[in-house]
């Protein structure tokens, strides 16, 4: 087998790990199931992977790694220069827009449930962590150099950024009727605005540019693009089943509570998966 070929293979074997973790929760995928929706030998999947715990760990990096690269080809295709704009998408990227979004963060809260148990896994997740924290701390960074941010600590704006998200998403997918997910993010918006001392509006694309078009598979139910008062409904992925439902996973893997939720979801499952 030639190093493409293994490339290839290995890259299957997380997909599919990504597809049944985020279906199934961890305990109810095993690496036979992940060979097979690969297309692969279990023995290629222990080749590639020591344990379960790397394969869980490596596919929340495999994710995370191709939400970035959405991240970097969308804002090079608009043209969003500026540290301004940089915080804006990044305040996006942390909220549940499509299926892939939700499929990460249910991987999210795999890793977190088993974390508190596993020194690797707590490795790990701290390591990922500061992955998500790091762009926002080089954009605030920037927009000091740049003059448009004053007066703070990046690092310490990445870690508020993280947390106010978190909280923000735990409320809109708890239902709470003062929140929807515009409402959200412009509210994370003008929050950290302040943090950074920025003087003007936050420059989030228009919502209904952020989110999937019809047939593409969206997690959000129900959004009001800011500043056109029109609503934009979603479709449901056949093959992923993503709905209004899907925001609320989505959003509940993240921040305080996510490994009880995870817990809890993973529970909900297993009658209707056969586990």
């Amino acid at each position: 087998m030639d190093q493409h070929e293994q490339v290839d293979r290995r890259g299957r074997v997380l997909d599919a790990a990504v597809e049944l973790i985020a279906r199934d929760g961890f305990d109810g995928v095993r690496i036979a199931d992940v060979a097979r929706q690969a297309g692969v030998s279990t023995a290629l999947v222990h080749y590639h992977f020591a344990n379960r715990a790397q394969l869980l760990t490596e596919a929340l990096t495999h994710s995370l790694s191709r939400a970035e690269q959405r991240l970097a080809r969308s804002a090079g295709e608009v043209g969003r220069a500026g540290a301004d704009r940089r915080l804006a998408d990044l305040i996006d990227f942390a909220l549940p827009f499509t299926d892939d979004d939700v499929r990460e963060a249910r991987l999210w809260a795999e890793l977190e449930s088993r974390a508190a148990d596993s020194p690797e896994l707590a490795e790990a997740l701290a390591r990922l962590n500061r992955r998500t924290e790091q762009p926002v701390a080089d954009a605030v960074a920037a927009g000091l150099a740049e003059g448009i941010f004053h007066d703070c600590v990046p690092a310490e704006v990445a870690t508020a950024a993280q947390a106010l998200l978190a909280g923000l998403s735990v409320r809109l997918t708890a239902h709470d009727p003062a929140l929807d997910l515009a409402g959200v993010r412009e509210l994370a918006g003008r929050q950290l605005s302040r943090l950074v001392g920025y003087a003007g509006v936050m420059p989030f694309r228009p919502l209904s540019a952020v989110l999937p078009g019809p047939g593409t598979g969206t997690a959000t139910s129900a959004a009001t693009s800011a500043g056109t008062g029109t609503s934009t409904s979603t479709s449901t992925s056949t093959s992923t089943s993503t709905s209004t439902d899907s925001v609320t996973e989505r959003g509940e893997s993240t921040g305080a509570g996510r490994a009880a939720v995870g817990r809890r979801r993973r529970a909900a499952r297993r009658p209707a998966a056969g586990h």
